[in-house]
């Protein structure tokens, strides 16, 4: 039985589901706020808080090749959109990019006593330099409502088959056979995009060889 539970505020929606699975082990909690205060996403970076955005953390059953399992909730988040006539594109790991070429939400999955949680951001609206929002104009809306309806949406689209998530994750791809910049701590990696691995990691074609890179942040050009 899935449970929602939905807080005023709080400093990151991934602790607090953290503290819910200390008590109760279960696979279809939902944490959901107003205002994270403290949210964060890959490795160092911040999540920002505004009034166009949603928050929520779930735990999830991992995909059955569990590196791809924050690919295949970018997947589902995307045609999720797509039944509300939004187009959301996908950046290799795991970010979600408006039509404007500007980030607009991502997946951040985590382990905690073998079990997966995977901590969602969306901007439906947001403006600024480097991100964006989904839609265009403010609106006014239920936060929680929207996390609800959008975690119910997951669980009930998981993908079972792996060649059809990787065909609609490349279908999604903002950069599919564009020159990329691949960089991971004191690596970096040039060349073309040309698609996902077994393990969901990037394929880059280089001047001289195919890399396997599966870690990383991506960037255009």
């Amino acid at each position: 039985m899935k449970k929602f539970i939905h807080l005023k505020s709080c400093d990151s929606t991934q602790e607090v589901l953290k503290e819910q699975l200390t008590q109760t082990p279960t696979d279809e909690l939902i944490i959901s706020c107003d205002h994270q205060l403290k949210g964060h996403g890959r490795g160092e970076n911040k999540w920002i808080d505004s009034p166009g955005t949603i928050c929520f953390s779930l735990s999830v059953q991992p995909f059955q090749i569990p590196s791809f399992t924050a690919m295949e909730l970018a997947v589902i988040i995307g045609k999720f959109f797509e039944t509300k006539n939004q187009k959301i594109f996908l950046k290799w790991p795991n970010d979600l990019i408006n039509t404007h070429g500007k980030k607009c939400g991502g997946v951040l999955i985590q382990t905690f006593s073998n079990q997966y949680m995977a901590g969602i951001g969306l901007n439906l609206y947001f403006d600024e330099i480097e991100f964006g929002g989904i839609y265009d104009q403010s609106f006014p809306f239920s936060k929680e409502s929207w996390s609800q309806e959008l975690a119910l949406f997951i669980y009930q689209h998981r993908y079972e088959d792996l060649d059809k998530l990787k065909h609609d994750w490349l279908k999604m791809c903002i950069h599919l056979d564009k020159q990329v910049h691949i960089s991971d701590n004191n690596q970096s990696y040039e060349g073309k995009f040309i698609g996902i691995g077994d393990y969901g990691e990037a394929l880059i074609e280089t001047e001289l060889e195919l890399k396997s890179v599966f870690n990383g942040s991506l960037r255009l050009g």
